[in-house]
């Protein structure tokens, strides 16, 4: 039977974040330093800051397309999101409208949302764009007469053999 410190251990519960960084490069310097600033609320775990494609971000929308890279905290003491934002801010130096910080169930709910699709000013079948070559012989009365023609070229073909 296991002694009650390590029942406790398990149950311990851990606070999971996603910090997203744009536009700054996160040396093991920068990330050892961020943890030392999170220190106060013991840090279990923290990632090495992975990229992602640059291009433009939803949560950057005033940067425009820009690089981010995103690490992942787990701490064992309870805190809010805007804390590790400032914290995480001041130990890379940079303004903390470069960073977004989310519990990692918040990232999941935000990752499902749809994309909005782009707006088009006046009637999409207007575009220009979508002015290609005409459909209409794949569909109505002219896809009817090529399939019977072709039937009929099959008929004739198979009565010869």
């Amino acid at each position: 039977m296991k002694p009650l410190t390590d029942y406790l251990m398990e149950i311990r519960p851990q606070y999971e974040f996603v910090v997203r960084v744009a536009d700054c490069d996160l040396s093991e310097d920068l990330q050892n330093s961020v943890q030392h600033g999170l220190s106060m609320y013991v840090v279990e775990n923290i990632t090495q800051g992975r990229r992602v494609p640059v291009r433009a971000q939803a949560d950057f929308p005033s940067l425009g397309p820009c690089g981010v890279q995103i690490m992942e905290i787990t701490l064992r003491y309870p805190t809010v999101n805007d804390q590790i934002r400032q914290i995480v801010a001041e130990r890379l130096g940079i303004s903390a409208a470069h960073v977004v910080v989310r519990t990692r169930k918040e990232d999941q709910l935000h990752e499902a949302q749809p994309i909005e699709p782009k707006k088009v000013k006046g009637s999409v079948l207007l575009n220009p764009e979508l002015e290609a070559e005409s459909g209409q012989p794949l569909v109505g009365q002219q896809r009817i007469d090529s399939m019977l023609k072709e039937l009929q070229k099959h008929k004739t073909s198979a009565q010869g053999k």
